[in-house]
């Protein structure tokens, strides 16, 4: 449930970069594929650690508070970073935003 915000935007902005056709642009300049890729990735990335750590920070009070709060984050973070590469393969279904 924690995920379901982020991965419709980022669905959304990449699919809406495709139908202006930003990438086709970026390239037409010279800009190879990983840069575009991996700039996402930052910004994904990014938005997913601070999701991870308030995520840890209510779920290590309130749910499980025995546990290592590295590990809890580090599940958490990495569930994140895993739905990205679901992120870039739910984007080529869609061709309109």
């Amino acid at each position: 449930m924690l995920f379901i915000l982020p991965v419709f935007n980022m669905v959304f902005f990449i699919v809406k970069e495709k139908e202006q056709r930003v990438k086709e642009s970026m390239r037409m300049m010279g800009m190879s594929d990983f840069p575009y890729w991996m700039s996402w990735f930052v910004y994904y990335t990014i938005i997913n650690f601070v999701t991870s750590f308030l995520a840890t920070l209510t779920l290590s009070i309130n749910v499980f508070p025995n546990s290592n709060y590295f590990y809890v984050f580090l599940s958490i973070w990495l569930y994140g970073e895993a739905i990205f590469g679901e992120i870039v393969m739910i984007q080529a279904l869609f061709s309109r935003s």
